[in-house]
């Protein structure tokens, strides 16, 4: 079997991982509300912007002030939900990298 079949295969076993239905579960539901999805691609635009044009030191600075700006959109359930799900489904699949790498070093 080659690669790309593996790495399909693969895919098919993330996808099947609770983090994963989990994050699409929550995804669906904000996308469902589309004032709340506005806002969080708002969110997510501003926050590449602040990394595309300023320094690392002002762009922390920046993004600590959105961060604020946005706190009590991010404390709504259906944002905090998928805030973090999100979290979940990154730190399994960081977890994952990290077992690859482990076994590609052995």
């Amino acid at each position: 079997m080659d690669i790309n079949q593996r790495s399909k295969e693969f895919a098919q076993y993330v996808k099947a991982t609770d983090e994963f239905k989990n994050m699409n579960k929550c995804k669906l539901e904000l996308e469902r509300n589309r004032n709340l999805k506005k806002q969080l691609d708002s969110y997510i635009n501003k926050k590449n912007n602040i990394y595309s044009n300023y320094r690392m030191e002002d762009a922390s600075k920046k993004i600590s002030q959105l961060n604020r700006d946005y706190h009590s959109f991010f404390n709504l359930p259906i944002v905090a939900n998928y805030m973090q799900a999100t979290r979940d489904f990154n730190n399994m699949m960081e977890k994952l990298y990290k077992s690859i790498e482990k076994e590609l070093l052995k």
